[in-house]
């Protein structure tokens, strides 16, 4: 066999092995909106999938966007000057999805999918 069969061989034998590996109930679910503002409900699931007491978010969560980022606030000293200079911690991105009956939230930075019953998406 010549290098360039053998190549395209390969090549052929991993975008088969890549493309079969997919799992089916992530491929159901689609990206939707609220249809009526549900601030405290999000924020409590964001904070038991952040492992944190309180998140706080501005109003009409996921009613325009079906995505959200949640940056970390500057650690400041007493005179609120930032005292590392920079942030270095990524924020948390979120997407709000949807299967035929179910919204979900999911954490895209830990892959984490959480069913949100008490949501009601379009």
């Amino acid at each position: 066999m010549t290098l360039k069969k053998i190549t395209t061989l390969l090549a052929s034998m991993l975008f088969i092995t890549s493309t079969g590996c997919n799992s089916t109930s992530d491929s159901q679910l689609k990206q939707t909106l609220l249809v009526n503002a549900a601030d405290e409900q999000v924020a409590e699931i964001i904070s038991r999938i952040l492992e944190a007491d309180k998140v706080r978010l501005s109003g009409g969560v996921f009613t325009q966007q079906s995505s959200l980022v949640l940056s970390h606030p500057n650690v400041v000293d007493s005179q609120g000057n930032p005292i590392m200079g920079k942030q270095i911690t990524m924020p948390d991105r979120f997407m709000l999805l949807r299967d035929n009956e179910q919204c979900y939230i999911h954490h895209l930075n830990s892959d984490t999918l959480v069913a949100a019953p008490q949501l009601q998406c379009q």
